[in-house]
């Protein structure tokens, strides 16, 4: 797929399904061609309505002049519109898991699900969310998906950014929330304070809010830290504390178990990789009225594969320049191969650990601890 020909620089996107996690499309179930979606769904006249009216993006340089025009890949198509299906369906309070790899177009695939969120109205034709709260993930609002947010936007003034300039965060965030702002941006280090406000608005005012975390790490300091510290298990701590880091996914889950019953605010999270507690919480299970069990396993609810990311070259195999020992030895001895001879192990193991007491690594491990000591 490709929105500007431009003769042999013109460059493709895949438009694929996926097949079984791998790129490529599978087999039709019907009989017919592989790529029949195409043009039995994608350019389906109401199909190719909504996309040109609500998902093309022109993209402005500073001359406001259209620099770039973002079209969706297949998956992004496929989990916006899922995503508005289930939540007509199941209504306020549902949790939906979204694993999507690095070089998914994790931003764009966000910004599309807060607009369309925002906008969405039911069979009554009422509104659905009052607000839709969307999480970045660094201490300064992520450039990229902030850009993303106001670009995606039909009217200007629908985005709001919780920032620390001009004024308290508390006063912005209430006012914002409470305001007529369909989109609220907030840092995860507003985020648990955020989500109270919205738990307060939805049991107080009944007002209905999504939430839309991203998984991007922060630091393991602040108040965010201090607050998620208070609804860790004794095990989760001890990892934290020896160099763990917080994120949006953390918070989540940890107030999630804290807090089960959330009627009026449904949960989006964007991870590529999900830990087993993310899983637990957000993931779909086939019985959504009992616990996880090994014949009730939750799964996420759309997945875009770290193996069709890579397929599809928006990003690198690491392991094709992966180095195993056996080839590194070579490249130190400059490409001798080594024999087996036998040495004497008195002389072997003195200079095996001479190498490991004057290692750089092992010194500034026993500096370090000679240091806290005197400290």
């Amino acid at each position: 797929m490709v929105t500007r020909l431009a003769g042999p620089a013109t460059v493709f996107l895949p438009f694929n399904l996926g097949n079984d996690g791998a790129a490529g499309n599978p087999v039709n179930p019907q009989g017919g061609h592989r790529t029949a979606y195409l043009w039995e769904q994608v350019c389906a006249r109401e199909s190719w309505l909504e996309i040109l009216g609500r998902y093309l993006i022109a993209q402005r340089d500073n001359k406001k002049q259209i620099k770039a025009i973002i079209f969706p890949r297949y998956h992004q198509l496929d989990v916006t519109r899922k995503i508005q299906v289930a939540v007509l369906i199941d209504g306020p309070g549902g949790k939906y898991l979204v694993q999507h790899s690095a070089g998914s177009g994790k931003t764009n695939s966000i910004a599309w699900t807060a607009h369309f969120l925002a906008e969405l109205h039911d069979a009554q034709h009422k509104k659905v969310f009052d607000t839709v709260l969307v999480v970045s993930d660094r201490n300064v609002i992520d450039a990229q998906l902030q850009e993303a947010l106001f670009d995606f936007q039909r009217t200007s003034g629908v985005v709001a950014t919780i920032t620390n300039q001009d004024g308290s965060k508390s006063g912005k965030l209430a006012e914002a929330l409470s305001g007529d702002k369909k989109i609220v941006v907030c840092t995860i280090q507003t985020f648990p304070f955020a989500l109270e406000a919205v738990r307060k608005l939805a049991a107080t005012q009944g007002k209905r809010f999504a939430v839309i975390a991203d998984e991007a790490h922060s630091s393991q300091t602040g108040e965010v830290a201090a607050k998620l510290k208070a609804l860790l298990s004794p095990e989760e701590l001890a990892d934290f504390n020896d160099g763990g880091e917080v994120s949006a996914e953390d918070i989540l889950a940890a107030q999630m178990a804290a807090r089960a019953d959330d009627g009026g605010i449904t949960f989006v999270a964007f991870t590529a990789t999900p830990k087993n507690k993310t899983m637990e919480i957000f993931g779909t299970r086939p019985d959504p009225s009992r616990k996880p069990a090994p014949d009730n396993v939750p799964h996420p609810f759309h997945v875009y594969s770290m193996r069709q990311a890579i397929e599809e070259k928006f990003i690198l195999d690491v392991l094709k320049n992966y180095t195993p020992y056996k080839l590194a030895l070579k490249l130190a001895h400059e490409g001798k191969e080594l024999d087996d001879k036998e040495v004497e192990r008195s002389a072997a193991l003195k200079r095996i650990m001479g190498w490991v007491k004057l290692h750089p690594y092992n010194i500034a491990q026993k500096i370090e601890i000679v240091v806290e000591h005197f400290r």
